[in-house]
């Protein structure tokens, strides 16, 4: 009779456990998350400021500000990890072993998923057009082509190498590794896309990151590498910068 009541306490004890685990895991992603948001926030904010009180033009200033604020955001991420334990791993996801392996993890990868992610957003955006209208989008980003090449040079930086590499690691690196190991792979992409999508506010704009989140989230989990994505990103915002906003 003590055995099985022994039994019985023990597992609900255990029960207890995965479940207060289950609990700690969502309350400490979800505010690693809101800090992540905040903090770069806050950060382009003020840097704006002091480098327009400097007399830094509006637009450098602006450029500037997010550059260093996506540094802080790799910063960030990176402590996220130490905390999480995932720190020692993320070696392995950016380890490339080979030539072959290199031309397969930065190019061509990433050139399927871009073409994929085209035509996937391309008829998202049919789609969007069809039930809301022409999406109203902000693309005056106070530079263009006749800009100086410093500028354009900070914007190119902050758009298609610094913003990749600190919303990779971590959307697809800490935010997707802290949620399979509570629901498994396929969840884990999906709840990672959806956040990813939110981040970036405009109602098109959060469709199009989720799309890209997903597609990202997916070919992290079949490599178990950072590098498709991070490539990947870099190559749309590429096409992004270009098409939409030069």
């Amino acid at each position: 009779m003590d055995g099985a009541l022994g039994g019985l306490l023990g597992d609900s004890e255990q029960e207890g456990s995965k479940e207060w685990s289950f609990w700690k895991s969502w309350i400490v992603s979800l505010t690693f998350c809101v800090v992540w948001f905040a903090v770069t926030s806050i950060a382009i904010i003020l840097l704006f400021v002091v480098l327009a009180i400097m007399g830094l033009s509006e637009s450098f200033s602006m450029h500037l500000s997010i550059s260093f604020s996506y540094l802080i955001a790799i910063l960030l991420t990176l402590l996220f990890m130490n905390v999480e334990g995932q720190l020692s791993d993320l070696s392995g996801k950016l380890s490339i072993d080979s030539s072959r392996q290199a031309l397969i993890l930065l190019l061509g990868i990433p050139v399927l998923v871009t073409v994929v992610d085209l035509i996937v957003v391309l008829g998202y955006g049919i789609g969007y057009e069809l039930a809301f209208g022409v999406p109203e989008l902000s693309t005056d980003i106070g530079v263009d082509w006749g800009s100086g090449p410093v500028a354009l040079g900070l914007v190119v930086i902050s758009t298609i190498i610094i913003a990749p590499i600190a919303e990779e690691l971590m959307f697809r690196g800490y935010l997707l590794d802290s949620i399979r190991k509570v629901h498994g792979d396929w969840i884990a992409v999906v709840i990672s896309a959806m956040i990813f999508g939110l981040v970036h506010l405009e109602p098109y704009t959060v469709g199009m990151a989720a799309i890209g989140g997903l597609i990202y989230g997916y070919v992290r989990i079949r490599t178990d590498s950072l590098w498709p994505s991070i490539i990947g990103h870099m190559m749309w915002n590429g096409i992004a910068l270009v098409v939409t906003y030069l």
